[in-house]
């Protein structure tokens, strides 16, 4: 009996791992190249059983020559495959393609060229290895017609996949993954350059996991389990890379190296951006840039849905239930009529006859669950809108106020979202952080309903309404009003569309009283309501918010004006003549003084062979006397230097290209461009270019005593350094700390050219940093009797062993990039000029500045005295 039912247990164990054994699912995923670390997150969820956990075994198929991964895919060949943009092209000719999950959020092809190429231009009849044209002109074409470069212009050459064409010069470039193969080139010893579209802000992307749309609709659970054990994947690659690369290089690719891998692992990881974005996530608005670039170059469909391309997969599985009224409901009135507002985008709007902007999604996860579809009715003013909707054109209103009473055929469903206020200003506004601090400004809203609502909580606020986006800027760049109070969800749109790179997010409203938003829904339509109820339920807080976040974050591609910026450049270079003309002179002048020092010397020496002790003395005080004339020498050479170097610290260009850029970008969105704003942009270039020519003369006699002295409100300075840089600032927050209002008798641009070294030094660190929260605090405050302003930066600080080096003249940690002299000019000019001291401190990745300024300069003293 016991060896029976010891039989029995072994069967009834075989029979449950027979059919645990039926439950894994057999699946396979082709990948767009060989094995190494770019594949490490699907490596991972197999080898650590993340696939297995959800019933999946994943067979990864490696990249053949002239295999075409999405055909591969479609025809069931493959289930899933990883590809490039490609993918959204091939659903835009109309191939059934689904995207389940994108991972790189920056592009990783680049084109690695010779070291003479200097310039994009310079690549016109040169030749580049790349992959078959289809695939150059995906990635490359945006980036060279941002350069006005005909891609036949280019000889193009089949790619063998290695760097030794390259090496040994048989071709003049080659495009390349920048997470391996510039390493491989270092190796070697190799001098390159690298063109990167992501520079320009133009993305092609490279790790798009897709599948087709039989495969969505036939196995939709199966889609999510592959998809999450993945991700799930990619985050254990990138928290465990050396596990992963002793993996990869045991297992999958042992001719890669553990060098090699760990170089990429580190370059995926800044191509995937894991601690900026959500790994996998899909951003549509980048998705609805490229399907209208793709659409304009490749004339595709353009008539093609977004939504349709995306996996949506928080709907798999989720039903919905309705009673037998609400699905005959559906049945009877398959097309719902929404009305839409004519001027709430992004939260709301119509593009091309279909729902745009925020609604759209949440109209697309409406349809998921009631199999509803949603047609647009577009209004062209509020009071148009109020008609339709009293008229019954439509049965729904998109989102309006919960509470709202302007139309009383609606009935409000339950909120499903809450807005505030955010407040928009000029860029030398500081930050709101009470609303108190508004008391006696004016701002403007867009709406009366919006200005009731504010009214209400701060009635100490003026507050004036004005329907017209344009004129509402107008009136904050002419100062007439302090801020803008729009609406959250739209004020980075406004910004961009109307006020780019003039405007700033500088506080909230509303914040702890948000105002609930719903969807409207005629009175004489219960059931629909009812159904509408529901289906809202089904959004969650969190897809809700990701619908938002979604149409907060946005990619824009960068134009401008070349024409005008070629002239600049062309004075540069006559600029960068004459500096090669005095370099010249500098260097013929160091060689006769080495050689007149080295003859010194040598006669020096043969002397001292020939004299008694008692003359070894003074032939060694002779020394010291040449010595001496040699470091003064050393210093009258500097002067000339300085002269000569000062065009490279002009950093108010950026300022002039940022001027520039924005003519431009408002001639791209096709706004009239007003010739008095286009005047008073001239103006300010000019304004600058003049600055900058005071500030060469500056340099030019800074050891000099003679230049008139100004009593300046030191904040307005720090001020003015900020302004001159702040293109330079576009992922690094500036916080600007002022005890009270304190004024000083100052050479105004030596002290703002110190404040700039200061700054721009600690951007040149962020950027070989991997901070992701940039900041620099600048403070100012007066102890006793000295002025301090103290500018810290959190980078990595300063290596103890260069803080004694670091005010030397020529001591640089910037390598070529330096010139060693900007801390070293700086001291003198603040001890030299204006009798202070500077100083720096580091500790726990900080760097701190501190300039010390007395109450009453040394200069100003001594002309006091004078009689002055």
């Amino acid at each position: 009996m016991r060896n029976l039912i010891i039989l029995l247990l072994c069967i009834v164990s075989l029979s449950a791992a027979a059919v645990e054994e039926k439950k894994i699912e057999k699946i396979s995923l082709q990948l767009p190249w060989k094995y190494q670390f770019q594949f490490a997150g699907f490596i991972a969820a197999k080898e650590k059983g993340f696939y297995k956990d959800v019933g999946l075994d994943v067979e990864f198929k490696e990249y053949q020559d002239g295999l075409q991964i999405e055909d591969e895919v479609l025809k069931g060949i493959s289930t899933y495959g990883v590809h490039n943009s490609s993918t959204l092209v091939d659903y835009l000719k109309g191939k059934p393609i689904k995207l389940v999950a994108s991972f790189f959020k920056r592009s990783a092809l680049v084109m690695i060229v010779k070291p003479e190429i200097r310039s994009p231009k310079d690549l016109i009849g040169k030749r580049i290895m790349s992959s078959i044209d289809e695939d150059f002109v995906l990635n490359f074409k945006p980036f060279l017609d941002f350069y006005n470069i005909n891609i036949d212009d280019i000889e193009l050459v089949n790619h063998t996949y290695s760097i030794d064409e390259f090496v040994e010069g048989k071709v003049d470039g080659l495009t390349a993954f920048i997470s391996n193969e510039v390493h491989k080139l270092d190796k070697k010893g190799i001098q390159y350059n690298v063109f990167d579209p992501s520079n320009e802000n133009l993305y092609i992307l490279q790790m798009e996991l897709f599948t087709s749309a039989d495969e969505i609709k036939k196995h939709p659970s199966r889609a999510i389990d592959f998809r999450n054990a993945t991700i799930r994947g990619w985050q254990y690659a990138l928290t465990h890379k050396e596990e992963l690369i002793d993996i990869i290089h045991q297992k999958y690719a042992p001719e890669l190296s553990i060098e090699d891998l760990f170089y990429e692992a580190n370059g995926i990881e800044k191509l995937i951006l894991p601690h900026t974005y959500d790994i996998g996530s899909i951003d549509k608005n980048f998705l609805n840039k490229q399907m209208a670039f793709f659409n304009k170059h490749f004339n595709l469909d353009h008539q093609k849905e977004l939504s349709n391309f995306i996996f949506n997969y928080e709907y798999v599985n989720q039903s919905l239930y309705l009673s037998e009224v609400e699905k005959q409901y559906i049945q009877q009135n398959p097309v719902i009529k929404v009305c839409t507002y004519a001027d709430q985008y992004p939260i709301d709007g119509v593009k091309k006859g279909k729902i745009t902007g925020i609604m759209s999604d949440v109209f697309n996860d409406l349809a998921q669950t009631t199999s509803l579809s949603f047609e647009a009715v577009a209004s062209n003013s509020k009071e148009d809108l109020q008609n339709k909707v009293k008229e019954g054109e439509c049965q729904i209103l998109s989102a309006f106020g919960t509470n709202s009473e302007s139309y009383p055929t609606l009935r409000a469903t339950k909120p499903f979202m809450n807005v505030h206020f955010t407040l928009i200003s000029k860029l030398d506004k500081s930050f709101v952080l009470s609303p108190e601090e508004l008391a006696n400004t004016t701002i403007v809203v867009q709406k009366p309903s919006f200005k009731s609502y504010l009214h209400s909580l701060y009635p100490y606020i003026d507050i004036v309404v004005e329907s017209d986006k344009n004129k509402m800027v107008k009136m904050l760049l002419s100062s007439k009003a302090y801020a803008i109070a729009s609406l959250d969800l739209q004020a980075d749109y406004l910004i961009d569309k109307y006020g780019y790179g003039k405007l700033k997010i500088n506080g909230f409203l509303a914040k702890e009283y948000p105002a609930p938003a719903s969807i409207g829904i005629q009175k004489s339509e219960p059931v629909l309501y009812e159904i509408i109820e529901k289906a809202l339920t089904r959004i969650s807080k969190d897809r809700m918010d990701n619908i938002l976040n979604t149409w907060r974050t946005t990619r824009y591609q960068k134009t401008m004006d070349y024409s005008l910026v070629f002239k600049i450049v062309g004075v540069m270079g006559v600029i960068l003549l004459v500096m090669l003309y005095y370099q010249r002179k500098l260097r013929s002048f160091n060689k006769e003084l080495e050689k007149e020092v080295s003859e010194q010397t040598k006669r020096l020496r043969d002397y001292n062979k020939t004299l008694q002790e008692s003359v070894e003395q003074k032939v060694q005080e002779l020394i010291a006397k040449d010595e001496l004339l040699t470091q003064q020498s050393k210093q009258a050479v500097m002067g000339e230097m300085v002269s000569m170097i000062a065009h490279q610290w002009r950093q108010p260009l950026n300022t002039i290209t940022l001027q520039i850029s924005q003519i431009q970008l408002q001639y791209l969105l096709e706004n009239k461009l007003d010739k008095e704003e286009i005047l008073q942009t001239f103006e300010a270039i000019n304004a600058t270019i003049i600055y900058l020519s005071d500030t060469v003369d500056d340099f030019k006699t800074y050891f000099c005593k003679d230049k008139e002295f100004v009593e300046i409100e030191l904040e307005e300075l720090i001020d003015k350094a900020i302004t001159l840089i702040n293109a330079r600032l576009k992922n690094i927050d500036v916080n600007i700390e002022i005890y009270k209002s304190i004024k000083a008798r100052v050479y105004v641009n030596e002290l703002v050219q110190v404040l700039l070294n200061i700054l721009n030094n600690a951007i040149d660190a962020y950027d070989l940093s991997n901070r992701h929260h940039k900041k620099i605090d600048i403070s100012l405050k007066q102890e006793e009797e000295q002025i301090v302003i103290a500018i810290e930066d959190n980078a990595g600080g300063i290596p103890k062993e260069h803080l004694e080096k670091l005010f030397e003249p020529y001591f640089s940690t910037k390598g070529k990039n330096g010139t060693g002299l900007g801390l070293y000019m700086s001291q003198m000019i603040i001890e030299k000029h204006f009798g202070g001291s500077i100083k720096v401190e580091t500790g726990e990745g900080k760097s701190i500045f501190k300039i010390y300024l007395p109450t009453t300069s040394p200069v100003s003293q001594e002309k006091e005295q004078e009689g002055y």
